[in-house]
């Protein structure tokens, strides 16, 4: 096994450290839930994992019989589409937060005004 440092192994290990602190940080500052959190350390520490370790991928794709040369791709089809879902429920999240506040805002002006 050789390992050699290449630029997209330090950008895409960088990232992953970037999100996964990021990620740490939202649950902390409570912007998260606990599951969401954890899945996108995961996802994200595999990430980190992947890049520097490509011959992971090799193994596993030799042992569910898959092509060494499609793992790459398939990696880079799952990160994408990982990023998009986790992107809209960052953005679902924030709406349900809006609505609450509103719904919120709302009963009180309208029990402010029966009290009148």
């Amino acid at each position: 096994m050789i390992f050699y440092i290449s630029i997209y192994k330090i950008i895409l290990g960088l990232l992953s450290i970037y999100f996964i602190i990021e990620k740490i940080w939202r649950f902390y500052k409570k912007k998260q839930s606990l599951f969401k959190s954890f899945l996108m350390v995961v996802i994200w520490s595999f990430v980190f994992l992947f890049s520097f370790f490509p011959d992971i991928t090799h193994a596993i794709s030799k042992y569910l019989g898959l092509g060494e040369n499609l793992n790459t791709l398939i990696f880079l089809g799952f990160v994408v589409i990982f990023l998009f879902i986790f992107h809209l429920l960052d953005d679902i999240e924030k709406l349900e937060s809006d609505i609450s506040e509103i719904v919120r805002k709302e009963a009180l002006r309208g029990l402010n005004n029966i009290k009148k």
